[in-house]
């Protein structure tokens, strides 16, 4: 792991450390420890195949992971189309919360909503949220198309989930990670809408 918060001093150097930690974000493919290139394409095809077949994309995410979730969610569906689902309404979070357990608030919908070829995109900056994994077993046994982001240490358990992309980013401060997960999803969306602006 990156120890960035024994070393940043400015937002200058904070700036320097998100460029490090995304340049050096580590990527898997169904498994498979993968260049950056393989992953991102893999994403592409997995957003533009939702796009071709109606298929819904769902996101899961807790704090700023959740507000990443719900920011990129809309950009998903107003620039580029594609049905895009988060689990946001507090009634929905509280009743499950309330009657099965916090790490049930998204499996659960997931298991009722779903199905096949839909995509789920998790989020988890530790990589360790019960929530989080559980969602994402869920859409494993579903057979939906997986893409997970994690962080922090490289022994956390979304990371060891074999779906069909996820990304690493190693940094012990929580603002690298974050910000770094809306830049790969951030990346991969805009331009998506620059190029099919073009057409």
């Amino acid at each position: 792991m990156m120890k960035h918060s024994t070393a940043i001093k400015s937002p200058l150097q904070w700036y320097d450390a998100l460029s490090e930690a995304i340049k050096a974000m580590e990527c898997k493919v169904a498994g498979k420890t993968m260049p950056v290139k393989k992953a991102i394409e893999q994403t592409i095809n997995i957003l533009t195949a939702a796009r071709q077949m109606n298929s819904t994309v769902y996101w899961v995410g807790n704090g700023g992971s959740a507000a990443i979730c719900s920011h990129l969610s809309q950009d998903l569906m107003n620039k580029l189309g594609i049905w895009s689902q988060t689990f946001g309404d507090i009634s929905l979070l509280t009743c499950m919360a309330n009657d099965f357990g916090y790490e049930q608030v998204y499996a659960r919908p997931l298991k009722k909503m779903a199905v096949s070829e839909d995509v789920l995109i998790a989020i988890s900056s530790s990589g360790n949220s019960e929530n989080i994994l559980s969602s994402v077993e869920v859409a494993l046994d579903k057979g939906l198309h997986t893409i997970t982001l994690s962080g922090m240490d490289e022994t956390n358990r979304l990371w060891s989930v074999d779906t069909n992309v996820s990304f690493f980013v190693s940094s012990d401060l929580y603002g690298i990670v974050e910000v770094s997960h809306e830049a790969i999803l951030h990346g991969v969306i805009e331009t998506l809408w620059l190029e099919n602006r073009q057409k």
